[in-house]
């Protein structure tokens, strides 16, 4: 079937009436004569004359008087007929009690905010100049439709007051508080049954709405068939009933139709059957079916979460409300289009298994409504055509998905923080413990120590040339050679232990060096067998330096046993800190390899 609104649209109405009701018409009675029942009114003025379709004429005068008078004020309200071809044509009607008497106007146009808002103007124009209204009647039907967003201006008085016809923008959603049936819908009906009624559309029943307010009745019923798109209701749609087709409420097949509660005090509950009924006067909201149930809790939870929010459903919020609940539903239908050499043919298997587990009940029976099944062909015309399509459903279906993927990002970054947290404290700890480790075996040789970094925990310790040995505080301690263990990273060694002599060449006194020496800056540490012996403090004593002041550097010819027993240690100990797991790669970020990074320059520093 397709959508149901027409398309090529040449001209901004079809035809303009004016009706009169039928003076002591009692409906539900027969005749006297036994003939027909008598018409609802009589179409007393039109425009244009050459109108002809009989069954708009003969249908006209029941849509303008549906029931009964239900008040003694102006009500203005929209019905649907439907044309041979299932498009809808539109009605647009200001009824006034105290003349018995309703305007109505006949378009292809689902302009309700514009057509509602032309009523009165027509009517007073009318009622105050009967020549000019004629005029304004015949400019605007001969004008045409403007482009999408595009308007035009009808001048009347004279030239001295216009009335624009705006067209809305293509799948423009209904906003608050421009939109007239969506105000009302809002205003008169609670989330609560609007949840229930979507709920019920979407599972293609028979529902009703009853009100004894035209206005109020046609709006909401209206309102709630917007929020179905993308997909269009493809059954029997009546926004208004008259008495005279109260037989429809009886059909078999599911529809969507406003009753006048006059209208609908006359059906019996077994003549309807198991029908969904919501009073837009009461809120009462009746259906022999648990259809919210039905739908996936997220679905339900969300709808109900941001329609409680009443302070943010200004502009189009509302609409998108439901739309997003839609594109969760059916925005993943591309995953499922299926291309080949000469078409393009859509998978009801692939799509469902390509949607997350929790919808999938539902889905499965979605892909049984009429409703889903005539969107999945619409889509496939456009994409079969070649022809692009961008509309408000596929621009919501890319956000709903570039928002769902900085979710996903979100979460994997978080677990990576944190499972960086839990590898830099394994690091802190294995970083003391390897600091403990390096104590305890340098106090097992010799009183030897290793220290992370290069200044000496006693200050006053120096090389002394007599001894061959190392000199605390001016107390010789024994032979030992200068360097730090081999680091891990690095693997090196001194070749040479260095001696320091005095300038005679003779064993040194012990003696504090000179107060004028000056120490020279800092030079590389580099670890080889000619490198200048480094002072605890990290400055080195070159061959220069020696013959300033009256020392040299000479390289020993022997290494003592507890210098290869120490040797031995740090060979088994830099084995051992090569397997441990800190020193082996990490699957983890740039902030744990920093850490390492930033130790082992700590372990170079003691070469």
């Amino acid at each position: 079937m397709g959508s149901r609104i027409k398309n090529d649209v040449k001209k901004l109405f079809e035809f303009w009436c004016e009706v009169s009701s039928t003076p002591g018409l009692e409906r539900g009675t027969s005749p006297r004569s036994g003939g027909p029942a008598a018409p609802a009114g009589v179409i007393v003025e039109s425009f244009p004359e050459g109108f002809r379709d009989k069954e708009v004429l003969t249908g006209i005068p029941s849509f303008a008087f549906p029931c009964d008078t239900l008040s003694s004020s102006v009500q203005t309200y929209s019905f649907v007929h439907t044309t041979g071809d299932s498009k809808w044509r539109f009605g647009f009607c200001r009824q006034d009690p105290k003349t018995n008497t309703a305007m109505v106007l006949i378009t292809y146009l689902p302009w309700h905010d514009t057509f509602l808002k032309l009523l009165p103007i027509l009517a007073e124009l009318k009622r105050t100049d009967s020549n000019g209204f004629r005029a304004f009647l015949s400019e605007a039907y001969n004008q045409g439709v403007p482009d999408s967003g595009g308007h035009l201006k009808v001048y009347y008085n004279a030239g001295q007051s216009h009335f624009v016809f705006e067209r809305p923008l293509q799948f423009q959603l209904p906003s608050m508080p421009e939109n007239h049936n969506l105000n009302l819908y809002y205003n008169f009906v609670e989330p609560k049954e609007m949840i229930a009624v979507f709920a019920a559309m979407l599972a293609e029943r028979r529902i009703i709405f009853t009100s004894r307010h035209l206005d109020r009745l046609s709006s909401c019923i209206q309102a709630a068939n917007a929020f179905l798109y993308p997909m269009v209701w493809q059954h029997i749609f009546i926004p208004v009933l008259p008495w005279e087709f109260k037989d429809y409420l009886g059909a078999p097949m599911p529809y969507l139709i406003g009753v006048p509660e006059p209208v609908l005090e006359t059906v019996t509950s077994d003549e309807l059957g198991e029908v969904v009924i919501l009073n837009c006067d009461t809120k009462i909201f009746e259906s022999p079916f648990d259809d919210v149930h039905n739908l996936p809790t997220e679905i339900v939870s969300q709808l109900k979460k941001y329609l409680n929010h009443t302070h943010d459903h200004i502009g189009d919020r509302i609409s998108k409300i439901f739309l997003n609940a839609l594109v969760q539903l059916i925005g993943g239908y591309r995953d499922a289009v299926e291309y080949h050499e000469t078409s393009k043919t859509f998978n009801s298997q692939k799509f469902i298994e390509s949607r997350p587990a929790h919808l999938r009940p539902f889905l499965a029976k979605m892909m049984d409504l009429q409703i889903f099944a005539q969107f999945i062909d619409d889509r496939l015309k456009m994409l079969n055509s070649g022809l692009g399509f961008s509309d408000e459903f596929e621009l919501e279906t890319v956000r709903y998905a570039e928002k769902k993927k900085r979710g996903r990002n979100y979460t994997i970054m978080k677990n990576l923080k944190d499972k960086v947290k839990e590898g830099s404290r394994g690091m802190k700890t294995a970083y003391k413990g390897f600091k403990t480790k390096l104590r305890e075996n340098g106090n097992q040789f010799g009183g030897t120590h290793f220290h992370f970094g290069l200044g000496s925990p006693n200050h006053s310790d120096r090389p002394d040339g007599a001894s061959g040995g190392y000199v605390r505080g001016g107390k010789a301690i024994g032979a030992a050679h200068h360097s730090a263990p081999s680091s891990p990273v690095t693997s090196k060694r001194l070749d040479g232990i260095a001696s320091v002599t005095g300038s005679s060449g003779s064993g040194g006194s012990g003696a504090r060096e000179p107060r004028e020496f000056q120490r020279r800056g800092p030079i590389p540490l580099a670890m080889s067998s000619s490198s200048s012996h480094i002072q605890p403090n990290g400055h080195a004593y070159g061959a220069g330096a020696g013959a300033h002041y009256g020392h040299h550097l000479a390289a020993s010819p022997v290494v003592s046993s507890a210098s290869s027993l120490c040797s031995s240690s740090e060979m088994n100990l830099s084995q051992e800190l090569q397997d441990h797991p800190l020193f082996k790669t990490p699957a983890v970020d740039r902030s744990v390899s920093s850490l390492v990074r930033a130790y082992e320059l700590r372990l170079q520093q003691l070469q």
